[in-house]
């Protein structure tokens, strides 16, 4: 499978498989239900690995919707002008505003190294916390012992965080909150008063990052089966490949179709006149 190699805002590196129309039809159908456990889930599995943080999954779902999909929103104005914003300018807003957050949370002889959360939708508040957890250590005078948390199951990071006191969880309150003010929200819509455009942004920390993409990868289903028939009557004669390309190639070669359709029409009634 084609796959593109990706450098995250966090500096690590990611390949990402192509966005092909039969996941995509599965992500449209979430996203027609409103279903955000679900959503993240068939992300999860295509995208992501667990380590990465939300910002750098954010920038991987707008990446992939931008590459595979289409890289332009289109918007209308409360003075009912369109306006098209360019994906583009969310990941390098992205880029330019990352900055490392992780830190050593201590009590005693345990040490909690902490950072931005791990994950794209969280169910509980609790779950964001837990989240933000990196590793946990716990240094004696003979050993140490240390838990990377991005190898671990949720049953087995609640079972490590059962045996923490309550003042490693104070302090991680207080370090969520603190994340939470100093971490930029994401504008995705410059106000313009001339054109009735209101500004739109976006928590970094939350689920509105899930519910914003859940907006732009959403497709009307008549829509999307009418492009699977158009595709499959005017351009592939039925071969069945439809489900194995990206929206952007189908979209592309329907463009194709209807110039060349355009362009024949054109020389039919030119032959017409003559």
């Amino acid at each position: 499978m084609f796959n593109i190699e990706l450098d995250l805002p966090s500096g690590k590196k990611i390949r990402i498989p192509e966005l092909c129309n039969r996941d995509y039809l599965v992500i449209i159908k979430f996203c027609e239900n409103k279903d955000y456990y679900g959503l993240d889930n068939i992300f999860n599995k295509l995208f992501f690995t667990t380590d990465l943080d939300i910002i750098d999954r954010f920038f991987i779902l707008i990446y992939v919707r931008m590459v595979f999909v289409g890289g332009e929103l289109s918007l209308t104005s409360s003075k009912d002008i369109n306006v098209k914003m360019k994906l583009g300018n969310i990941l390098d807003n992205l880029i330019a505003n990352y900055a490392d957050r992780e830190r050593q949370i201590t009590h005693n002889n345990i040490h909690v190294c902490v950072g931005i959360p791990v994950g794209s939708y969280f169910n509980t508040i609790d779950q964001l916390y837990i989240s933000a957890i990196k590793s946990v250590q716990l240094i004696s005078d003979d050993r140490s012992v240390k838990v990377d948390f991005s190898t671990l199951t949720n049953e087995e990071k609640e079972e490590v965080l059962s045996q923490l006191p309550s003042e490693i969880f104070v302090k991680l309150q207080t370090y969520i909150t603190e994340l939470t003010n100093s971490v930029i929200d994401i504008t995705l819509i410059e106000q313009n008063d001339a054109i009735g455009l209101t500004e739109a942004k976006v928590s970094i920390l939350g689920n509105s990052i899930m519910y914003f993409i859940c907006t732009i990868y959403s497709y009307d289903l008549i829509a999307f089966y009418e492009t699977l028939y158009h595709y499959n009557h005017f351009v592939s004669n039925g071969s069945g490949d439809f489900f194995e390309l990206t929206f952007n190639e189908v979209t592309l070669m329907l463009n194709m179709h209807a110039e060349r359709i355009k362009k024949e029409n054109e020389e039919a009634r030119k032959r017409e006149y003559k």
